[in-house]
């Protein structure tokens, strides 16, 4: 006798299989396959994150304090888009994009910030 999930081979009268432990169904138990059929093993594909893209998000997030930022994450923003437009395999395109759109608002922000303070001034 054989085991149903495993096909190893089961002494006679024994109630459960040695190798996994599953219980032996008497009136199931067949002989094990002629040919065992190995199904290939599919590997995830080694993934990289776009540098550009993290560059452009830290950025974008940092041009709130440190104004000249801003204009850098525009531009890591639209190379990292780009790179991960040209390579499937390259990811981080939403963090480019955020990085940009951040980049893009924090600007607009700081340039009406430096209108509004000259306006102030010019008043003064």
């Amino acid at each position: 006798m054989f085991c149903n999930k495993c096909g190893a081979p089961i002494p006679e009268g024994g109630n459960f299989c040695q190798k996994c432990g599953t219980p032996v169904d008497k009136s199931t138990v067949e002989s094990p396959p002629s040919e065992i059929q190995l199904q290939p093993v599919q590997t995830a594909a080694a993934t990289t994150t776009n540098g550009f893209a993290i560059a452009a998000l830290v950025c974008g997030i940092t041009g709130l304090f440190l104004n000249f930022l801003s204009i850098l994450a525009i531009i890591f923003g639209a190379l990292g888009i780009a790179q991960t437009n040209k390579n499937p395999e390259i990811k981080g395109k939403g963090m480019a994009v955020a990085g940009l759109v951040l980049g893009i608002v924090v600007l607009l922000f700081w340039i009406f910030i430096i209108f509004l303070i000259g306006s102030v001034f010019w008043w003064i």
